[in-house]
């Protein structure tokens, strides 16, 4: 009878140990800014119902810098707004979408503008538009924000928006994250700028609608909305305990509820 007591105590010592572990485990995600309050989001709401356990999500250093953190193993998972390229496939990562974000112009609430054509954003964005009367808006300047080369919605656009990577001369200043260009439309009235629709979402800005086609989560199924970037995960080795669990939490019922509330499209 002793020895059936020790063993129960040694068995529910292990228990109580392994779950201690459990809940004291914490992850980082870096990567993009573009998914970054998204997956902010999805990290409290996790933390919430599985006390103990801890994600971060820093502040961006793109895609590119996840892909590079997660490689050299300062970060458990990295996030992207697009897939692998080419020349990252040295790093030997795996990589997963998790949701696909349409990527959107988005102007200051001030702005009395809720449609523009591809033609005038792109006439916006080369100067040749100056004022918002001109567009069918209230009397004032237009102030735009833009983003560099390489940049991950500023790449779907000149991929997939006739003419907007003809600009030659791009008016406006040049912003190297997607929090700074939320926060400076957000901040200044009567600017227009380019994120993703969960970045839109989290900042509070006003998303205009292109060619009078909204990117709505059933013109992103159906393709008529068609610019949209994906929004993945990356890992290196074993994908396994609290990263594990977490991408596994970004495809049940209650992630996907919290994906398609920030304007996102769940990938599965």
């Amino acid at each position: 009878m002793r020895n059936i007591t020790v063993c129960i105590v040694a068995v529910l010592t292990i228990l109580i140990a392994c779950s201690i572990a459990a809940a004291g485990e914490t992850i980082t995600i870096c990567g993009t800014g573009d998914s970054q309050e998204l997956l902010r989001s999805l990290a409290r709401a996790y933390e919430k119902g599985h006390r103990g356990t801890s994600i971060s999500v820093p502040d961006s250093i793109g895609s590119g810098g996840g892909v590079r953190e997660t490689a050299s193993g300062n970060c458990d998972l990295g996030r992207v707004a697009r897939p692998l390229k080419k020349k990252e496939e040295k790093y030997n990562l795996s990589y997963k979408a998790f949701a696909i974000s349409p990527v959107v112009f988005v102007v200051n609430p001030n702005v009395n503008v809720n449609s523009l054509t591809t033609d005038e954003i792109n006439a916006i964005f080369s100067g040749k538009i100056t004022m918002w009367n001109e567009v069918g808006g209230h009397k004032g300047r237009i102030y735009v924000a833009n983003r560099e080369p390489g940049d991950s919605s500023r790449s779907v656009l000149e991929k997939k928006m006739q003419g907007f990577k003809d600009i030659k001369d791009s008016v406006g200043k040049i912003i190297f994250s997607t929090p700074e260009t939320t926060e400076t439309i957000r901040q200044y009235k009567n600017t227009i700028g380019y994120t993703s629709f969960a970045s839109a979402t989290a900042a509070g800005l006003k998303v205009i609608s292109r060619d009078g086609v909204a990117p709505s989560t059933e013109n992103v199924r159906s393709g008529s909305y068609q610019t949209v970037s994906p929004f993945g995960i990356v890992w290196k080795g074993e994908l396994k305990g609290l990263s594990k669990s977490f991408v596994d939490y970004l495809y049940s019922t209650e992630g996907k509820k919290i994906i398609t509330q920030y304007g996102a499209v769940t990938a599965e």
